[in-house]
């Protein structure tokens, strides 16, 4: 396959994987150098930096334009985010970060070396991104979209002090362990109504719902990012014992034959 000589641009995340992005991505750079593969590369300073910088590149051109993420799946879902509105963009990963479910779930890629050539070969697939609202505001996901105890789970593990500590020893995914028996004693299930497609649901002492468009972690296993569907799965009026459970064979995708481990598919969920 003739591999592309066009610009290829990086937005890297110096934080992300307790700086590991730096050592992969100087890695990265000397693989382009040595082929003469042309390209840009941005470092970010904050929050919202990749999404803006995207935005700033897409918006000076509208020829096809490979916008590579060198990060964990928050970097890049600042990208999908800032590329939301530029059908021209092509968004990758170079996983780097402490969370990279969209390189093992989609892009399927085991190295930053498998990656650069898969881009060099311009391999497109094109894959559903989900779209939500909250609070007057518009945003995007390619992974998934939690409520409830995931969803406060995941807030605090990004922004407590301990996950330096836990990627320092390449155990990145157990602060979300550590936060989710801490959360086991202080949150208060609620009382939900989600509609999918027009059918809805009442669901009592709910813990949480996932809206998944992949099928990595095994959360959702039936998820394809290319169906045009969204896959709902709501764990609701179960015990903490139980939900001890659906932690537990969420391992291998057991959790849903669990009672009130609700599964649905559609195109348009509200709650």
């Amino acid at each position: 396959m003739q591999r592309l000589n066009e610009t290829m641009y990086f937005i890297v995340n110096p934080m992300a994987g307790n700086k590991g992005s730096i050592k992969t991505w100087k890695k990265v750079e000397e693989i382009l150098k040595s082929e003469d593969v042309p390209y840009e590369v941005f470092f970010t300073k904050e929050k919202g930096h990749a999404l803006r910088l995207t935005k700033e590149i897409l918006s000076q051109t509208n020829q096809k334009t490979r916008m590579i993420a060198v990060g964990g799946d928050g970097t890049l879902n600042e990208l999908v985010n800032g590329a939301a509105e530029f059908p021209h963009a092509i968004i990758g990963s170079l996983a780097a970060g402490s969370g990279n479910d969209y390189v093992r779930g989609v892009q399927k890629t085991k190295s930053a070396e498998e990656a650069l050539s898969l881009f060099q070969d311009n391999v497109v697939r094109v894959i559903d991104i989900g779209q939500f609202e909250t609070n007057g505001q518009t945003g995007y996901f390619m992974n998934s979209l939690g409520m409830g105890i995931d969803a406060e789970i995941s807030y605090e593990a990004d922004r407590s002090p301990l996950k330096k500590w836990f990627n320092l020893v390449k155990a990145g995914k157990l602060i979300y362990l550590f936060i989710f028996i801490k959360k086991l004693f202080t949150y208060q299930p609620s009382y939900m109504n989600l509609t999918v497609d027009g059918n809805i649901h009442q669901l009592k002492k709910v813990w949480f719902i996932v809206i998944a468009n992949q099928p990595w972690m095994k959360i959702s296993p039936k998820s394809k990012p290319d169906d045009g569907m969204l896959d709902v799965i709501a764990v609701h009026d179960i015990s903490i014992m139980k939900l001890l459970t659906v932690f537990i064979t969420v391992l291998w995708g057991g959790h849903l034959n669990i009672n009130n481990v609700d599964f649905f598919s559609g195109k348009m969920i509200l709650n």
